[in-house]
């Protein structure tokens, strides 16, 4: 018998996973932990049909008590709650008349065929929805804007939490569990219901490799189409490798140097500035990549926190940026502003775990 977790569950042990399996930042940022082999959905055993299903509370309850309760300490590991206090998110077959629910059990009925590598095996006993099927379940559970941002951040390389970082000068980020890429060919493969429009609609919008949460909400604010709320600024490549000129390199002291947000087929870069930059040697490393990056060519443009967090200001920056770029982008009038302000509110509340 096995548990198939789904929703909220899955969406929680994938951000887990991708501590646990945190990766140098030298390999995020040349984005070879994109390779498919590096991804769960490839590179652990997976499924497409669920078999054997735990269909009741009594059920759930034997597997997570079986071999020395295995299972249900990788679930607690992954901050899933399985006691009284927590709810679990399980898949099963559609059953004409079984009960969608009990006491912390959600049961999600599935009626459909899956895409191939629909769930993946992380333990006996126990499947997981994989991070693409994770991501169109969640459009069911959150508003448009929070769900870009949680395609950003199981695309994204986020800092680690303390408790997770390994000792050592390298430093060390989680690992994205899937791409862009994947996640918009599976959303097209699913025949289900529950959200998959939304999915479909949100992949075309998101960007591999965003390194925190402001980045995100730089993205995001800046590169989504005006009726989600953003900019609709032109497209653009998240934190961005570029190979220095032998003087550029001596100013920068270092041959390449990484941007945070460079537009597509242009030199203009925005640069976040935020809070973790405030000691003098951080300070001291950003003025020489900047300088480096303009001593390339490149159009350089400063973005603080008290800027992200300012629609007036957030506009100043980055309409002309996107303008110098090469695509005409219009400040939002008094009309966007409610939708601008809403796509806000959805981001925070998603990066506050409100849902």
């Amino acid at each position: 018998m096995n548990i198939y977790l789904s929703h909220i569950s899955a969406w929680l042990f994938w951000i887990w996973w991708s501590k646990m399996n945190a990766i140098p930042l030298g390999l995020f940022h040349s984005g070879k932990c994109f390779a498919r082999d590096r991804m769960p959905s490839f590179s652990l055993p997976t499924v497409s049909i669920i078999k054997n299903a735990a269909g009741s509370k009594r059920e759930v309850r034997q597997i997570l008590n079986a071999n020395g309760q295995s299972v249900r300490q990788l679930l607690v590991r992954a901050g899933i709650g399985t006691g009284a206090d927590g709810c679990l998110y399980v898949c099963v077959p559609y059953v004409k008349g079984r009960r969608c629910s009990e006491k912390n059990i959600h049961f999600h009925q599935v009626s459909c065929a899956l895409p191939r590598r629909s769930f993946v095996k992380v333990a006996e006993g126990l499947y997981v929805a994989s991070p693409e099927l994770t991501f169109v379940q969640m459009a069911s559970v959150l508003e448009e804007g929070a769900l870009c941002a949680c395609g950003m951040e199981l695309t994204g390389g986020y800092p680690l939490d303390a408790e997770f970082r390994p000792d050592g000068e390298v430093v060390y980020v989680r690992a994205p569990v899937t791409s862009q890429t994947l996640l918009a060919a599976y959303a097209d493969r699913y025949q289900g219901r529950g959200g998959a429009n939304k999915a479909r609609r949100v992949t075309r919008h998101l960007c591999d490799k965003s390194a925190s949460v402001k980045e995100t909400e730089l993205a995001l604010l800046a590169l989504l189409p005006r009726h989600y709320g953003g900019l609709g600024a032109k497209e653009a490549l998240l934190n961005e490798v570029v190979t220095l000129s032998p003087e550029a390199a001596t100013i920068a002291r270092q041959k390449k140097v990484v941007c945070d947000l460079k537009f597509k087929d242009s030199n203009v870069v925005v640069e976040y500035d935020g809070a973790t930059h405030g000691d003098a040697e951080a300070r001291t490393t950003d003025s020489r990549r900047r300088d480096a990056l303009r001593a390339e060519g490149y159009d350089v443009a400063t973005l603080t926190n008290a800027q992200l967090q300012s629609p007036t200001e957030f506009q100043a920056i980055i309409v002309p940026a996107s303008r110098k770029a090469g695509k005409r982008t219009r400040y939002l009038s008094e009309c966007d502003m409610p939708r601008h302000r809403a796509l806000r509110s959805q981001i925070a509340r998603y990066h506050a775990r409100g849902f």
